[in-house]
C-alpha cells in the first residue's frame, strides 16, 4: 500500500495516494509493524509538501517517521525521510537543522554508493550555504557535485549542477556569470525545445530565476519574453506563488511599482499560508522596496522591519543587508538622523561581512577579477561625523584587500615557479627513462644477434660431420645426395638466421630438409610426421627462427640413435589464444639409457644447440615481459614402466605479421 501511494503520488492522483498511505499506516499500526508505520508517515509528509507545500505539517510527520525508524532495525527509507525533513526545515529557514539532516542522509547515501542521493544532498547543501551567505562553501559543494555527476556521465545531472552554480552566482551578484550557467543548461535545445521546456510545469524555479537574471542585467525585454511562455491559468498555488513574486520583482526593477505591488502581496499571502520562510523574507523586503519607491514610508518601515526580523532569525545576511539599507534610506529621507545613522552603521558592517564571503565565492568559482567593487556611493547623511566614519570604513577596506591581493600575487608566482620546477624534473626523468629503455633494447638485440650467429656454425658443423662420415664409409652416392640437400638446407638456414622472425611455414620447410638428411644418414631407420591443428595458418604465424631444430636434433641423437628397430618423430602444432604450442615426440630409448650405455658418443655429444636455445629464450622472454616462451621435457614410459621416448612441449608467443622493415632493424 505504501508503494501504491508513492506510484499514485508520482501520477499526481492525490485522492488515491492519500487513501493508500492512510490505509498503510492503519494496517501497520494494528500489527505494531514499526517500519511500515515509518514509511507511511514519511509518504504522508511527502504528499503534504508535494500537493500542498505544507512545510509545517510535513515537518511534524517526518519527525514522527524518524522516531519510528530509530526504534527499528530496518532502516530502508530512512535516507529519503532525512532528505525530505532537511528540505522542509530549509524551506522554513531552519538552516542549522537542515544542515544536520542533510549531512545525515548524505552519509547514508554515500555508504550505499547511491550517487543520485549524494547529488541531491549536495544540491541542498549548496542552497543552504547560499541562503546563509557562505558562498565559498556553496561553490565548493557545487563543484563536488559537478565532479560526481561528470563521473556518472548522466547529462541531466550535469545540467542541474549548472543551475546550482547559476544560483550561487546570483547570490554573489555576478549576473553575467549566472547567465552563462543558465545558458549552458539550455544550450543543447532547439528553439522549439526551449519553448517547450519553458512551458513545462516542472523546473519553475529555474525558469523564473533565468528570467530574473535578465531583469538584474536591465534586459527587461528578454526577461518579459521568458515570462510570456509560462501558462499560469492552471498552475497550483505552490507554483503560482513563485511566478507572482518573480514577475513582481520584474516590475519593481523596471520601475512599474503599481503593477509590482499586487503581485507581491498575493505571492506573500500564499507563502505565509505555506510557511515558506525563505520566500516570505524575500517577498516582504520586495514589498518594502515597492512602498519606499511609492513614498509610502509608513508601510515601507513596517515591511522592512518584518523582513529584518526574519533575516536576523534565519541569519540570512543578504536579507539583513537589504533591510538595513532600506531602513536607513527611509529614515534619512524623513530626516531622522539618529535612526538613519544606527541603521547605516549596521548596513555597512553587514555589507562588509557579506562582501567578504562574496569575494571568497568568486575565488571558489575561479572568477576572481583582481579587485573588489568599492562601496556604493551611498547618499551621505548631513552630519560630518557620519561622513568621516564612512571614509574610514572605505579606506580600511581598500587597504585590507590591497594587502590580500599582494599576498595572492606572491602566492600565485610561487606556485608557478614550483610548477615549472616540477615539470622540468619530470621531463628530465622521462628523457632518462627513454634513453635507458632504448639502450636496454639495443643490448638485447645485439645479444640475440650474437646467439643467432652461434647457431649457424653449430648447425653447419653437424652437417659437415655427417658428410664426412659418408665419405669415410666410401658411400659417394649417399654423400652426393646428402650434400645436395645440405646445400638447400644451408641456403634456408642462412636466409632465416638473418631474420628475427620467420613464418611457421619456412620453419617447417627447413625442418623437413633436416629430417630428410638425418634419415638418409641413418639409412631410413626412423620416420617423421608433421601435424597442424585447426586454426594453424603456417604462412601467417611468425616465430623466432631455429627454435625447434635443436629439440628435433636432440630427439634423433639421444633417443632414436640408440633404439633397436624403427623410430618415429612427430611434430604437432596447435594454437591456444596467442600462443603456438609445439610438441616434439620421439619413441626412442628416453633420456636415461644413453647415459647408462657408456658410449663415447653419449658422453661427448653435448647439445650445444639446446644450450644456445636456452640463452635465446631467456632474451626473448626479457623482451616480451609478462608473455613467456616456455619449454619442458617429459620422459615417456610404457605401461610396464620402461622408458619409451621423450616429449618436448614448447610454447611460443607468435606474431601474425612481420614487415621487412622490422626484419632489417633487428638483423
Amino acid at each position: 500500500m505504501n508503494e501504491l501511494s508513492l506510484q499514485f503520488c508520482d501520477l499526481s492522483m492525490k485522492d488515491s495516494a492519500e487513501k493508500y498511505a492512510a490505509a498503510a499506516y492503519k494496517e501497520a499500526d494494528q500489527q505494531k509493524y514499526l517500519h511500515g508505520m515509518a514509511e507511511a508517515l514519511s509518504q504522508q509528509a511527502n504528499m503534504a509538501t508535494f500537493f500542498y507545500s505544507n512545510f509545517v505539517g510535513a515537518e511534524k510527520l517526518n519527525r514522527a517517521s524518524v522516531d519510528l525508524y530509530r526504534r527499528t532495525g530496518n532502516k530502508r527509507g530512512l535516507a529519503a525521510t532525512y532528505s525530505h525533513l532537511a528540505y522542509v526545515c530549509f524551506s522554513q529557514t531552519k538552516y542549522d537543522e537542515a544542515l544536520q539532516y542533510t549531512n545525515d542522509y548524505y552519509t547514508l547515501y554515500k555508504a550505499s554508493l547511491d550517487t543520485s542521493g549524494m547529488l541531491d544532498a549536495l544540491a541542498l547543501f549548496t542552497q543552504i550555504y547560499l541562503k546563509r551567505g557562505e558562498f565559498d562553501k556553496g561553490f565548493n559543494t557545487a563543484q563536488t557535485a559537478q565532479q560526481i555527476s561528470s563521473k556518472t556521465g548522466d547529462s541531466m545531472e550535469i545540467k542541474f549542477c549548472f543551475l546550482d552554480l547559476g544560483s550561487l552566482c546570483m547570490g554573489i551578484e555576478d549576473y553575467p556569470l549566472a547567465l552563462s550557467y543558465y545558458q549552458a543548461f539550455f544550450q543543447h535545445f532547439t528553439r522549439a525545445d526551449s519553448i517547450s521546456l519553458l512551458e513545462a510545469e516542472d523546473l519553475i524555479w529555474a525558469k523564473m530565476e533565468y528570467a530574473e537574471i535578465y531583469s538584474h542585467l536591465n534586459k527587461f525585454d528578454s526577461a518579459l519574453y521568458r515570462y510570456s511562455f509560462l501558462d499560469t491559468s492552471n498552475l497550483p498555488e505552490k507554483d503560482l506563488r513563485i511566478f507572482l513574486v518573480s514577475k513582481g520583482e520584474y516590475f519593481l526593477l523596471s520601475g512599474h511599482y503599481d503593477k509590482a505591488l499586487p503581485l507581491l502581496l498575493r505571492g506573500l499571502a500564499i507563502h505565509s499560508k505555506l510557511n515558506d520562510g525563505n520566500e516570505i523574507v524575500r517577498t516582504v523586503l520586495d514589498i518594502a522596496d515597492t512602498y519606499y519607491a511609492q513614498h509610502n514610508e509608513r508601510q515601507a518601515i513596517r515591511f522592512a522591519r518584518e523582513g529584518l526580523e526574519l533575516g536576523l532569525r534565519a541569519r540570512a545576511r543578504q536579507r539583513m543587508r537589504d533591510a538595513y539599507k532600506l531602513l536607513y534610506s527611509i529614515y534619512d529621507r524623513r530626516g531622522q538622523k539618529d535612526s538613519a545613522y544606527f541603521y547605516y552603521r549596521s548596513y555597512i558592517q553587514t555589507k562588509e561581512s557579506l562582501t567578504d564571503d562574496q569575494t571568497k565565492g568568486r575565488f571558489a568559482a575561479n572568477q576572481y577579477l583582481g579587485k573588489i567593487e568599492l562601496l556604493n556611493n551611498e547618499k551621505l547623511i548631513s552630519q560630518q561625523q557620519l561622513k568621516i566614519q564612512d571614509q574610514q570604513l572605505k579606506r580600511e577596506s581598500l587597504i585590507r584587500w590591497v594587502l590580500l591581493g599582494f599576498v595572492l600575487v606572491v602566492l600565485l608566482l610561487s606556485l608557478l615557479l614550483l610548477r615549472n620546477f616540477l615539470l622540468t624534473r619530470r621531463n628530465e626523468k622521462l628523457v632518462n627513462d627513454n634513453i635507458r629503455k632504448e639502450l636496454q633494447h639495443k643490448t638485447s638485440e645485439m645479444e640475440m644477434q650474437a646467439l643467432r650467429a652461434q647457431m649457424n656454425p653449430h648447425f653447419i658443423f653437424n652437417c659437415l660431420n655427417s658428410i664426412n662420415r659418408f665419405i669415410l664409409k666410401n658411400e659417394p652416392l649417399a654423400a652426393s645426395d646428402y650434400l645436395t640437400q645440405f646445400s638447400r638446407l644451408i641456403r634456408l638456414v642462412l636466409n632465416n638466421s638473418k631474420k628475427a622472425w620467420i613464418s611457421l611455414e619456412d620453419e617447417i620447410e627447413m625442418l623437413r630438409l633436416y629430417l630428410d638428411m638425418e634419415r638418409l644418414r641413418f639409412k631410413d631407420s626412423f620416420t617423421y610426421d608433421f601435424v597442424c591443428g585447426d586454426g594453424v595458418d603456417t604462412s601467417g604465424l611468425f616465430i623466432p627462427p631455429l627454435l625447434i631444430q635443436p629439440f628435433v636434433e636432440n630427439a634423433i641423437w639421444h633417443g632414436l640413435m640408440h633404439k633397436q628397430g624403427s623410430g618415429n618423430v612427430t611434430l604437432s602444432f596447435f594454437v591456444d589464444r596467442d600462443m603456438l604450442n609445439c610438441s616434439i615426440i620421439d619413441n626412442g630409448v628416453g633420456r636415461p639409457v644413453p647415459v647408462q650405455s657408456g658410449t663415447r658418443l653419449s658422453h661427448t655429444h653435448k647439445s650445444m644447440g639446446i644450450r644456445i636455445t636456452r640463452d635465446r629464450l631467456a632474451l626473448i622472454n626479457r623482451e616480451l615481459n609478462d608473455e613467456k616462451v616456455l619449454f619442458n621435457i617429459e620422459d615417456l614410459v610404457d605401461p610396464s614402466g620402461t622408458p619409451s621416448g621423450t616429449r618436448v612441449n614448447l610454447s611460443i608467443k607468435f606474431r601474425q605479421s612481420y614487415s621487412s622493415e622490422e626484419e632489417a632493424s633487428t638483423s
